[in-house]
């Protein structure tokens, strides 16, 4: 069908009348072959009885006087017919006593068989057979005069097919010519189909010249959009460019900008401005007012310097093109922030001052990253104006700070994050009856790297969360085989992420260690929000945990509100027990919390015990347990 369907027209129009024609004559072939055969073998059959029936009275009279010589008399009127093929007499035992076959009669059918029993004239009993096959010769004549017959029509059929052929595409020409001319057809060129005379040419011919005014007509339209929407898509290209390096809120050229300019060669210097505290202007005006405070300072010091960019959030770049020393450009800047100390912005009926933090570099290379580790290094060490200087070896510290960070995610996905475990011991029995879960890291080598190199660098990073949740898998899975108590620490920012607390409260219950487990908080850090604390504390001691408030007595320590947090261990910090054999004050604090933690119905732990002294002087004091290399530096267990 694929093969026909890319044939010429022509064909198609004389081939399918030549194939309808051809299903008819076929179809009539079949039912004069049916209906001939059927009318032979009826006649050849009507011819056979009779022939038999003028020798079957005979032949019985012979086979009933057991006359078997003359049977062959008596059936000579038969034998003598040609289109008797054979004929046998046999008795009713089936032994032949006639037979008689003409082998010179060749017929292309099949003979017909007709066969009769002869019984006895009075009692009807079988005396015997007589069979007789005849084919009529003038068969073969009559069918080969029809096979000449149809042989001539399919001769005549084909030749009919090719002068159909001939005058189909004789007609169908003119098609032929329009078809070539629009294969050739190009916009703007003028089509001219010629007409013939017959209608359906003209109709055809009329139809394209109509196609060709619709087609010029859409081509100009389209000529037309296409040049509105270059047009549209030129502005439409100046206007995303300028979103792309403009500022949204300030309108200010922003960071992408700032890059494409530092990358031309022309600026000398640049200082970077972060406004100091900005979080508690929105926390506490509002992000309204916020957002119209960063507006208000930028147009400020765009005034002052045309060549102020906004970077982001609360920060601001200023460039410098002159050639300008260090103690020049300090100046300027010095200016800008007495300026600035004097400006007050009124917004929303509200006066607000703002002081910045700038971070500054000079010359032409990496002079955006170097501003950046400037403003760094001065907000950490309070100073208002830094500039970038090689000698301190910031950048160092910044790139080791993130290779730190880089090989703590890899011994995350390596499972090098391990846990030691410091026993703490019951000062009245003197038995270990707790542990401490504390965190390392095992560098490739296999080599230990001590918290504090790593924990920093993990806390400013998305990692510290992993690190937790790593640290309590571990310690759960290894404690729901022990009996013994067992302490995690947990920062207030792992108290107040939602998924550390779902997964941590998910773990003690899956591993059976909930009723066995003390969260540790690190009191040292401060708590910035004792709801939130207090709301973990309730959840996990419903399941049967227990609350630790570790490093207390350090320059955050509240009473007040350590009874907010209802704990059931207060441990003593490492900085006060190690000297509190030699430095009164520090005894007197000890002595302190001890009665503070018996009146709240807590348990104390004294930290850093290194050695007897100090073990035997909390002892005396009435502390309940004691943690140091004392009694038993950090190990891992099996």
């Amino acid at each position: 069908m694929i093969f026909f369907s890319k044939t010429r027209l022509s064909y198609k129009i004389v081939g399918s009348l030549l194939l309808i024609l051809l299903l008819i004559f076929v179809t009539l072939g079949v039912i004069v072959r049916i209906v001939f055969n059927n009318t032979i073998l009826l006649s050849e059959k009507q011819k056979a009885e009779l022939l038999l029936q003028t020798v079957e009275k005979p032949i019985q009279m012979a086979l009933y006087l057991k006359l078997y010589n003359q049977i062959s008399a008596k059936v000579s009127p038969v034998v003598s017919v040609p289109d008797v093929t054979e004929l046998t007499v046999r008795d009713a035992q089936e032994k032949i006593l006639y037979y008689y076959s003409n082998k010179k009669v060749a017929s292309n059918h099949e003979a017909v068989q007709i066969s009769h029993p002869l019984n006895e004239p009075v009692t009807g009993e079988l005396m015997g057979s007589i069979t007789l096959y005849y084919s009529d010769l003038a068969y073969d004549d009559t069918h080969a005069s029809i096979q000449n017959i149809f042989y001539g029509i399919g001769v005549t059929i084909a030749l009919l097919f090719f002068v159909a052929v001939w005058w189909v595409r004789y007609l169908l020409s003119p098609l032929t010519k329009i078809a070539k001319k629009v294969r050739d057809y190009k916009p703007g060129d003028h089509l001219e189909c010629m007409e013939d005379g017959s209608i359906e040419i003209e109709q055809i011919a009329a139809a394209f010249k109509a196609m060709q005014k619709t087609a010029q007509s859409y081509m100009d339209q389209i000529e037309a959009m296409n040049t509105s929407l270059e047009m549209k898509v030129n502005e439409k290209t100046h206007e995303l460019e300028d979103q792309y390096y403009r500022d949204r809120l300030t309108g200010l050229p922003n960071r992408y900008r700032l890059q494409e300019k530092l990358l031309e060669g022309n600026i000398t210097a640049l200082a970077i401005l972060n406004v100091d505290d900005f979080k508690e202007v929105n926390d506490f005006f509002g992000i309204a007012t916020g957002d119209e405070m960063l507006i208000q300072l930028g147009g400020w010091l765009n005034e002052l310097s045309s060549g102020c960019y906004r970077l982001g959030s609360d920060e601001f770049a200023l460039t410098f093109n002159e050639a300008l020393d260090h103690a020049e450009l300090e100046h300027r800047l010095n200016m800008l922030i007495k300026l600035l100390d004097k400006k007050t912005f009124m917004i929303h009926e509200e006066s607000l001052n703002v002081r910045v933090t700038i971070g500054v570099a000079m010359g032409i290379e990496k002079v955006l990253t170097r501003a950046d580790i400037a403003l760094h290094y001065g907000k950490e060490h309070k100073k208002q104006i830094a500039f970038y200087n090689q000698n301190e070896k910031v950048e160092e510290h910044y790139r080791a700070n993130l290779t730190m960070a880089s090989n703590v995610r890899r011994a995350l996905f390596e499972h090098r994050i391990v846990c030691y475990y410091q026993p703490i011991v019951n000062l009245i029995s003197g038995e270990i009856v707790k542990y401490e879960t504390l965190v390392r890291m095992l560098d490739e080598e296999g080599h230990i790297v001590p918290p504090m190199d790593f924990l920093p660098i993990a806390k400013q990073t998305k990692l510290y969360p992993q690190i937790t949740l790593e640290v309590v898998y571990q310690a759960c899975t290894l404690f729901a085989t022990r009996q013994e108590e067992f302490s995690i620490n947990l920062s207030d920012s792992d108290i107040r992420n939602p998924h550390t607390v779902s997964e941590i409260i998910k773990t003690i219950t899956e591993t059976g260690t909930a009723s066995r487990v003390v969260f540790e908080i690190l009191e040292s850090e401060g708590i910035e929000n004792y709801d939130e604390v207090t709301r973990f504390i309730n959840q996990v001691k419903v399941l049967g945990a227990k609350i630790a408030i570790d490093d207390f007595g350090t320059g955050y320590s509240n009473f007040e509100n350590i009874l907010k947090l209802n704990v059931d261990y207060i441990k003593i910090d490492g900085s006060l027990i190690r000297e509190i054999t030699t430095n009164q004050r520090h005894h007197i604090i000890v002595e302190t919390i001890i009665d503070f933690a018996q009146k709240i119905g807590a348990k104390t732990i004294a930290e850093f015990v290194t050695d007897e002294l100090v073990y035997n002087r909390v002892k005396e004091l009435g502390v309940d347990y004691s943690q140091g290399y004392y009694t038993g530096k950090p190990i891992p267990l099996l």
